[in-house]
């Protein structure tokens, strides 16, 4: 994942994510005033440099939680780490330290214990695969996947890149599980990767799925989702949604080819393709530059959030055909949109989607094409994998999920050392 930095302070930034390059709100959603609680209750430092991007999957991450355990019937006291340059949060019961070091530096492991001497605190939480050193506070540390481990080419068409940012990652991922006394995995796909490859530490992983937030998707009325939308896509076209970051492992070449031989004979059909411009995607830029392409495959490489709630509203499917994922933000907001699903057969796909969505061969863009026709033409069908959704939304629930944290964090500090 890679952050586009906008204006520093109280300005704009952009994030490239699950959601591709989204515009993002000013800072952080509000946070909720925290809950009376007693002055020896749990202390969590949060490392929260990449709260700036709210739009981007671990910016998400982050401010959903806070968020959710700030909820909590007996609330963390929460510090949280932030980058120089932007501004506060402001909410009582929140503290914040200011660092100079952007997230994903090298010098991350090493720098961030002394910026925090003097700060008391009894766990450290760092949400985006990079762990700190120095701390004689257990640490918990998130994977959301190990995806440059598994295959360095999911992540750009660059060989450089590749090899550069393969062996980064490899190395700092490597470090940041033996570092840390717990592993909280975003799904058990992301779970059984890191098994598969550092076995030696499965009893310290802990799976605990992330939510979805429904103040940003959820379902709207027709017009309202119509009205928005239309300076995209005119309102006689019906449309494939597809959304995420310009890496390979997202498959997008995949999905514009099914997309055009599921509705060849269906002139009307339109795709709108949410992914910022990629460097190096030959292949995708021949295929969008075809006549076939220009006229029916719509690409954004910007859209606000309330855009892209009704993108996934009015959209007849949503198509994500990954290789690779370790959960799939856009699975469980097209559910919340109340959205049909085609996706992926591999990774942690069938275990997101479950019941709520026609599964296929990434690799195969005749049954990809297939699963879109039966989507989009039949009734019945629609309307199984609509009630199948929303009832799954359960399963990604934030409150839960920080219910899950919180009692990870106090296992940490019971015993730091030891995971049984």
């Amino acid at each position: 994942m890679r952050e586009i930095p906008g204006q520093s302070g109280g300005g704009m930034t952009f994030a490239v994510s699950d959601r591709g390059l989204a515009e993002a709100e000013p800072e952080a959603a509000p946070l909720p005033a925290v809950r009376s609680a007693p002055d020896d209750r749990l202390r969590v430092a949060i490392d929260a440099r990449k709260l700036r991007d709210p739009e981007s999957g671990v910016g998400s991450y982050i401010v959903n939680l806070v968020q959710a355990l700030l909820r909590q019937d007996a609330p963390p006291g929460l510090l949280l780490v932030r980058t120089r340059g932007h501004r506060p949060i402001g909410v009582d019961g929140v503290e914040e330290v200011f660092v100079r070091y952007p997230a994903e530096i090298a010098l991350t492991p090493g720098r961030l214990a002394p910026a925090l001497r003097g700060h008391r605190f009894d766990v450290l939480h760092s949400p985006f695969d990079i762990a700190p050193r120095g701390f004689d506070v257990p640490v918990v540390v998130t994977i959301h996947d190990i995806n440059w481990i598994v295959n360095p080419a999911y992540n750009s068409y660059n060989l450089f890149m590749r090899k550069a940012g393969g062996f980064f990652y490899r190395t700092r991922l490597t470090d940041a599980m033996q570092t840390a006394s717990r592993i909280i995995a975003i799904s058990h796909a992301t779970r059984n990767a890191i098994v598969e490859y550092a076995p030696w530490h499965e009893p310290k992983i802990r799976v605990v799925r992330s939510g979805i937030d429904r103040r940003r998707i959820f379902p709207l009325p027709a017009d309202e989702a119509e009205r928005l939308v239309a300076p995209i896509v005119d309102a006689s076209h019906p449309f494939v949604l597809t959304v995420g970051q310009a890496s390979p492992y997202k498959n997008h070449i995949g999905a514009v080819r099914a997309f055009l031989r599921a509705f060849a004979d269906r002139p009307e059909y339109r795709m709108v393709l949410v992914r910022r411009p990629a460097a190096g995607d030959r292949a995708l830029d021949r295929l969008l530059a075809t006549p076939a392409a220009r006229e029916r495959v719509i690409v954004q490489s910007s859209v606000r959030p309330a855009v892209l709630n009704a993108l996934y509203n009015r959209a007849r499917v949503v198509l994500h055909p990954s290789f690779y994922e370790g959960f799939g933000l856009p699975l469980v907001e097209a559910m919340a949109a109340g959205t049909p699903l085609v996706s992926s057969s591999v990774s942690s796909m069938p275990e997101i989607v479950g019941p709520a969505g026609l599964l296929a061969s990434p690799a195969n863009v005749d049954a990809l094409a297939r699963a879109l026709v039966a989507a989009d033409g039949d009734e019945l069908l629609r309307s199984r994998l609509t009630a199948a959704g929303r009832e799954r939304l359960a399963l990604f629930d934030w409150d839960e999920s920080a219910k899950a944290t919180l009692a990870i964090y106090r296992e940490a500090v019971r015993h730091p050392r030891r995971a049984d």
